[in-house]
């Protein structure tokens, strides 16, 4: 079964996911990473001027094809895969939402300049839709990311879930 991060940008997917695969021992991949490969740009604000939220929200449902079948895997997503279901069809496994605020996020990306997307109005627009697709919410807030990925490891344990 993969274990998939959903969640906000800024709200720790990356480092948790890093933090959660050495603690279970599996291989991390990143959405993220792969789309900028896919369009052969070094940034998402290069992915946007060359082809705008289209190519990137296209390129995201070929990687998530690539990724069908796939099991094992820890699997950072990019903050907007809840908006489009095609992409959670693909990616099958445990959704984790890290909820995070949006006060907390705004601190962690404030000196970020590769966030084109990142908006109060996004923010609330997708909060529901995390909520829908989660198997498990995470609240991390309060937390570092090790302590987060220990929480994982719990909930996934006393769910039977590995």
């Amino acid at each position: 079964m993969n274990i998939i991060l959903i969640g906000f940008m800024g709200s720790g997917k990356s480092t948790v996911g890093k933090h959660l695969s050495e603690l279970l021992q599996r291989p991390l991949i990143e959405m993220d990473h792969l789309v900028l490969q896919k369009t052969d740009c070094q940034t998402v604000r290069e992915v946007f001027a060359k082809g705008g939220e289209l190519l990137w929200r296209d390129t995201e449902i070929a990687v998530a094809k690539e990724l069908h079948g796939t099991t094992g895997k820890i699997i950072s997503t990019g903050g907007g895969v809840v908006l489009n279901k095609i992409i959670l069809d693909y990616l099958s496994g445990k959704r984790i939402y890290l909820k995070t605020s949006f006060d907390t996020l705004a601190k962690r990306v404030a000196e970020d300049p590769d966030r084109p997307l990142f908006q109060k109005t996004h923010y609330d627009f997708r909060l529901p839709l995390y909520h829908h697709y989660a198997d498990e919410v995470i609240d991390t807030d309060s937390y570092l990311p090790a302590e987060i990925a220990l929480k994982i490891q719990e909930r996934l344990n006393s769910a039977h879930g590995l």
